[in-house]
């Protein structure tokens, strides 16, 4: 009797064992195919960023910031920056996760840059829901306004359009701060900023203006005109930069979740045939005691 009853239970606890490793074999071999193909398109979408970046990374990016430096005479003039200034702080993330930690890296950068500074003279313009979401918390009382759920890819005309609404919420500032991830290789970026003048400050220097020679349209036209350029291609530069760097993370976060997932597999699968033949070898050992008992 005592024999009978472990040659009931004995398989029956092996079977739900091996049952569930190949259940979770399963599980992970489709994990598995998941992030290659996320790797693939990660991969495809990469090309066309970088297409994109190399064609307009340098499309009117430091154009207006020559000016400035070309100019001593307004170097001269201009108004010296303040010990505290106000600024807003322009954060450059993704829409989506799954990029490694391209976008946890900005927040950080920004902890870093506001550490010993007062938080009431800064406030918070976050691109990207990523980048939103990691700064309600720390961040919550300067966080004033986000964009997020962008059309894709990439436009100047949609750089232009949030620009527009970084020169209005920094009217009152000192300077707008742009922080993004600059694209170094397929394996590579780095975390870069962008300081900028406002509105009111860049009118102000450019009154001082003396090296080129301005008739038409007047400076009250073009000087605005010049400020929106100055952002737009700034902001669309990073744009670009982060854009290419996302894709490139988010291929080699993919590419490394499929390496973890095929050791993974190869654990189970060895962990599988060691529970088989302890099954077996026990049904064996069952067969001929029964055997010797009779």
């Amino acid at each position: 009797m005592f024999s009978s009853r472990t040659l009931v239970k004995a398989p029956g606890r092996n079977f739900a064992t091996l049952q569930q490793i190949q259940e979770r074999i399963r599980a992970v071999t489709n994990i598995e195919k998941i992030t290659k193909a996320m790797k693939m398109v990660s991969a495809s979408k990469m090309k066309g960023d970088m297409n994109r970046l190399e064609n307009g990374k340098d499309f009117a990016h430091q154009s207006v910031d020559m000016i400035f430096k070309c100019d001593t005479y307004m170097q001269r003039k201009s108004a010296p920056e303040t010990t505290e200034p106000k600024e807003l702080l322009v954060p450059i993330s993704s829409d989506r996760g799954l990029c490694g930690a391209i976008n946890s890296g900005v927040i950080r950068e920004i902890k870093n840059y506001l550490e010993g500074k007062d938080e009431s003279n800064a406030e918070l313009f976050c691109i990207g829901d990523k980048g939103t979401s990691a700064a309600i918390r720390p961040f919550s009382s300067i966080l004033v306004e986000n964009v997020q759920n962008l059309n894709y890819p990439l436009n100047f005309a949609m750089s232009l359009a949030i620009g527009s609404r970084i020169i209005a919420l920094s009217q009152d500032k000192d300077k707008v701060v742009i922080f993004y991830n600059e694209f170094i290789s397929a394996i590579a970026f780095e975390i870069r900023r962008i300081e900028l003048m406002s509105k009111k400050n860049f009118l102000e220097s450019m009154k001082f203006q003396r090296l080129y020679e301005q008739k038409r349209p007047d400076a009250s036209t073009a000087n605005p005109a010049l400020y929106e350029l100055y952002i737009g291609s700034n902001l669309y530069h990073a744009q670009l930069q982060n854009a290419a760097s996302e894709q490139s993370a988010r291929m080699n976060a993919m590419e490394n979740a499929s390496s973890n997932a095929a050791e993974l597999i190869e654990a189970l699968q060895l962990e599988f045939n060691k529970a088989r033949q302890a099954m077996i070898t026990a049904e064996l050992v069952e067969i001929i005691s029964g055997a010797s008992a009779v």
